[in-house]
């Protein structure tokens, strides 16, 4: 490991994770990787060769620049633009390799006028309350396109709470009202759509939203989208096997020998009970280790967990490692991985801090290295 602190991404792991998907999904469906927001913290140009490898139709992303930059290192792959489009970007897209995905049809109708070979998706409101038009105005929506002469060729919608419930009526109800607007559409003269509202866990959950396309985000990369979704899938009898994609190493950079008695770190909120020794990590909190891992969280090294001590700092962090034979300044250190018999997941720290699988791997630094290993 040449630098002090890298990502590693397991190509096998990733690639067995979207050939899980690709065998419950119908052969005729498409399947896009979703990649934005660097991948979910995983590398997005590292991840997106491995899903384009791996069988991946569709590149997904968030935003122009995203876009424009998979366009220059994958020259054949088709991407979806899931964000808002700035007006400045709108001349960028004049390739049928792009397709956007819309609410407005003023903002259609400018993304049309400067690049008419584009696709473009409409957004349907089903329930997120976040972007899209209400399903009632579909019919007069797809009117209004057709009459700009807007090059229309998708149309999604985006499930609210499927990841947060084993109870799952209000996902059936959007999903109802996405078919109504479908068929709206369609039957204003737009027959060859394609159609996508499945994202990880309700492409696990409910086979019959997998329609024309799925959108695999969180799963494709090994982690749960909740525990919810493994309840339900287990209620349902289902097997799904997901395998983490990501693991997080550094180095020990000093170990402290201190007395007892000693404090550690700012605010002195750790104070040692016996002679103690420290390791120093070269991470903190703008690599994207939480803050709040101070006096909570763990890291693996030599083999065995030892305890984060004091307060996560910027760009450091200290664990006490006193009880590790022989642990000395080079030593690797797990973040978030396999290391022996010990394991930390995005989910346990996720646990300690609050939040989500999906914030803590997203926030990992995008400047940290991302290596590929796998065979």
């Amino acid at each position: 490991m040449k630098n002090h602190t890298v990502i590693e991404i397991n190509k096998d792991a990733l690639a067995a994770n979207l050939a899980m998907f690709r065998s419950v999904i119908p052969r005729s469906t498409r399947l896009a990787a979703v990649v934005k927001s660097n991948a979910y913290g995983h590398g997005m140009t590292e991840t997106a060769g491995i899903a384009l490898d791996a069988g991946a139709d569709v590149l997904a992303v968030n935003s122009a620049p995203e876009a424009l930059l998979l366009a220059g290192q994958f020259p054949q792959a088709k991407i979806l633009v899931m964000g808002v489009v700035p007006s400045s970007f709108f001349s960028s897209f004049n390739h049928e390799r792009f397709s956007l995905m819309v609410s407005d049809v003023e903002i259609m109708a400018g993304i049309s006028r400067q690049s008419p070979r584009a696709g473009i998706h409409l957004k349907v409101d089903t329930g997120m309350g976040r972007l899209g038009i209400a399903p009632e105005d579909a019919a007069r929506t797809a009117e209004q396109i057709k009459k700009d002469g807007i090059n229309l060729t998708g149309i999604a919608t985006h499930f609210a709470s499927t990841e947060d419930f084993t109870e799952h009526s209000y996902s059936m109800r959007q999903l109802t009202l996405f078919r109504e607007a479908v068929d709206s559409v369609k039957s204003s003269g737009f027959g060859q759509l394609t159609a996508h509202c499945a994202a990880s866990a309700s492409a696990m959950l409910f086979p019959e939203a997998h329609m024309d396309m799925v959108r695999i985000g969180i799963a494709m990369y090994g982690l749960w989208p909740s525990e919810q979704t493994r309840l339900s899938l287990k209620i349902l009898g289902r097997e799904f096997s997901l395998k983490p994609a990501l693991s997080w190493k550094t180095r020990i950079i000093h170990i402290n020998n201190l007395p007892a008695g000693a404090y550690v770190g700012y605010g002195s909120t750790y104070k040692t009970t016996a002679p103690a020794k420290v390791a120093v990590l070269p991470v903190g909190y703008y690599e994207g280790l939480d803050r709040k891992m101070s006096n909570s969280g763990y890291i693996i090294t030599g083999g065995q967990r030892a305890r984060i001590i004091g307060r996560v700092c910027m760009n450091m962090t200290m664990a006490d490692v006193t009880h590790i034979s022989g642990v000395k300044a080079g030593d690797e250190v797990t973040l978030i991985g396999c290391s022996g018999q010990e394991e930390i997941t995005a989910d346990e720290i996720a646990g300690i801090t609050g939040t989500i699988n999906y914030e803590t791997v997203t926030r990992i630094n995008s400047e940290l290295p991302r290596i590929i290993t796998g065979d």
